[in-house]
């Protein structure tokens, strides 16, 4: 089967289309034939050598979407035949086996294109607002990186649970965008000082919750913004920038700063099948949807990476074989 394919960390031009063997699943695992997949920000940081993984060289991607081939011994509730999004490392390839517990069937409704971007950021959203953030309806919450494939559907949940949404992007074609999801009060960072912009906002009273992925000063920033006994959820270090954070800008206003890696989070510790048990309906009534931003042949994999590095989605990149 073909499969992208690393070698070598490095930058676009490690990245190789190989004919690799079909994966054998283990019993805990399903065999998926991928109709999509998707690209995320960590396939940049793996790619440069700078995100965990399986020893290389390996197979790239993080998620994937398609029909099961074959089902594990130890695996229950999932049939050949099944149409299922999955999580999981490998995804970007023609068949992929994934650990059954991170496999979802989806409903019809569904695109088996759009399928494969899913995973991911409708999961990462929902446990940053509820399982980490504790978001509660009437509360205001801030969206850092709206235009992102996590901001686009945070900014979603955020207000079909009843949260005011305050978001921030580098475009007025991804405030636009932000706005046509719902969100209440958009922040042009290029040409604002979000710092200011929230407290403005707010009556310098900050917001209870904060989503951020960016780093270095912007999560320093962020910090400051958040209300007394608020909390921040960071999620990434998107600019690669260590961040200083004054211990009186936490203790002082009773501030909480949380960290979140769906990726690393120990096996068990999150209800992913209750999550989506719960955001299927929602997608299908239609209070949330995926943005996708490009879909491209598995083949222009390094075009994909250099418009994430760029930091040009809108949305969601998905790959198919």
């Amino acid at each position: 089967m073909k499969a992208v394919r690393l070698n070598e960390f490095g930058g676009v031009e490690v990245l190789k289309i190989e004919d690799v063997p079909e994966p054998t699943p283990r019993p805990h695992h399903v065999l998926i034939k991928v109709d999509s997949a998707g690209v995320n920000y960590a396939d940049i940081l793996r790619r440069s050598g700078n995100y965990p993984g399986p020893d290389l060289p390996s197979s790239m991607g993080l998620e994937a979407a398609g029909t099961v081939i074959e089902v594990g011994s130890e695996v229950n509730g999932i049939t050949v035949g099944q149409k299922v999004m999955a999580m999981g490392p490998g995804g970007q390839a023609e068949y992929v086996a994934v650990n059954g517990n991170l496999v979802f069937p989806y409903p019809d409704s569904l695109d088996p294109v759009e399928a494969g971007g899913m995973p991911i950021v409708f999961l990462t959203s929902y446990h940053l607002l509820k399982s980490r953030g504790h978001l509660e309806s009437g509360q205001t919450v801030l969206v850092q990186a709206g235009a992102s494939g996590v901001g686009t559907v945070a900014i979603q949940l955020a207000k079909a649970w009843g949260a005011k949404v305050i978001t921030t992007a580098s475009t007025q074609d991804k405030l636009d965008l932000a706005r046509s999801l719902g969100a209440d009060v958009l922040i042009n960072y290029t040409e604002t000082d979000f710092e200011k912009a929230v407290n403005d906002e707010t009556g310098g009273q900050g917001v209870d919750l904060i989503l951020e992925c960016v780093g270095g000063p912007v999560l320093e920033k962020s910090v400051r913004c958040i209300a007394s006994y608020g909390r921040l959820v960071s999620y990434g270090n998107a600019s690669g920038t260590p961040a200083n954070l004054a211990a009186a800008d936490i203790t002082t206003a009773n501030r909480t700063v949380i960290g979140f890696s769906i990726g690393r989070s120990p096996v068990g510790s999150l209800d992913h099948k209750g999550a989506m048990a719960e955001l299927f309906p929602m997608i299908a009534e239609g209070k949330v949807k995926l943005i996708v931003d490009q879909v491209l042949p598995m083949s222009q994999v390094a075009k994909a990476h250099e418009h994430l590095a760029n930091r040009g989605t809108r949305g969601k990149v998905i790959l198919t074989p």
